[in-house]
């Protein structure tokens, strides 16, 4: 019996797998580190620091690589969730028709003396 594409779809779903926890890493990290760059930012004109400007240039580049992590994760998402249903799909026609045969074997096993 054929398996490869089984496997080639498991191997398919695990990458995705990896590839959502990587992205998923990487945008709480990126958060994290706008939000430490709001409250500097937030501190800087009080104190009369002049680290604003390149602060606020380093917190729109991270807001604009957040906003792309996101749209990857959300792709990845999908990708991954039709690969599910792909598999979801595969999984029920293949047990349809292993029943069916199961079904035809009892009944050749009831027909023979």
């Amino acid at each position: 019996m054929e398996i490869e594409w089984l496997d080639s779809l498991e191997s398919r779903v695990r990458e995705a797998a990896e590839r959502l926890r990587d992205l998923r890493q990487e945008n709480a990290s990126l958060r994290d580190r706008i939000e430490d760059l709001e409250t500097r930012l937030a501190v800087a004109p009080q104190t009369g620091s002049e680290d604003a400007g390149p602060l606020r240039e380093e917190n729109e580049e991270l807001q604009t690589r957040v906003r792309n992590l996101e749209a990857q994760l959300a792709a990845a998402e999908s990708s991954s969730g039709e690969a599910a249903e792909r598999w979801e799909t595969e999984r029920e026609e293949i047990r349809r028709r292993v029943e069916g045969l199961t079904r035809r074997l009892e009944e050749l096993a009831e027909i023979a003396p």
